[in-house]
């Protein structure tokens, strides 16, 4: 594998972070959070999904409610985001998800190999200037990453409403020799997978007019 480097670009804690900080260690009794040493286990387990940036993790929790079987692991590096989704696991009393509270690339490499069934990335940041396209998460050296931890015919699922950002998802993945495009014709791009739901960021991009498109990439 190819070395990389990479810089997290953002603010990962949001306003008020010290009350944040205070609210978010009576969670740690709950284990809801991702340990390195427990990353083998994944390999035992039948059905593993794994959602990059799940933000307001609408769509993970609508899927692990209804799929008790599948284990989950969700990563954002946006502390806020991840404090929401302790709340909602302890509503729900979910046990099958576990949150990694930082960036994905900061763990990613201590995987094991062909232990994911499904992975999500939903609305990445585009970053649309041209000189800001090294900040996008979907880079050459990351698809290295996923195709790494993802079994054969195991998919990616990615979504985007920017433009910069779809043309730049197709290019990155058409030169790949290990992933085909899984789509029968142009028009499902067009269509939000069954098992979504529509998201807080969807919605907006809907309401203000953004055409949202929906792209599945098969490990061969």
């Amino acid at each position: 594998m190819n070395n990389y480097s990479y810089q997290f670009y953002g603010r990962r804690k949001g306003r008020g972070y010290k009350r944040f900080n205070q609210q978010m260690l009576k969670f740690n009794n709950f284990d809801f959070f991702l340990k390195p040493h427990d990353l083998n286990k994944y390999s035992s387990f039948s059905n593993n999904i794994l959602e990059i940036g799940f933000g307001n993790a609408e769509n993970l929790i609508n899927i692990s409610k209804k799929y008790s079987n599948i284990s989950f692991i969700a990563a954002d590096p946006y502390l806020n985001s991840c404090f929401k989704l302790c709340k909602v696991l302890t509503k729900h009393k979910l046990k099958n998800v576990k949150i990694w509270a930082d960036d994905i690339r900061e763990i990613i490499k201590l995987f094991p190999e062909n232990i994911f069934d499904l992975i999500l990335i939903l609305h990445p940041d585009p970053w649309p200037k041209n000189k800001h396209k090294k900040r996008r998460l979907v880079q050459q050296y990351f698809i290295d990453f996923l195709a790494r931890i993802l079994k054969k015919n195991g998919k990616i699922l990615l979504s985007s409403d920017e433009n910069n950002m779809k043309s730049w998802i197709l290019e990155q993945f058409h030169v790949r020799q290990d992933f085909e495009w899984y789509v029968k014709n142009v028009n499902i791009c067009n269509k939000k997978p069954f098992c979504l739901v529509n998201s807080k960021y969807s919605k907006k991009a809907i309401s203000v007019g953004n055409k949202i498109n929906w792209f599945v990439y098969r490990k061969l």
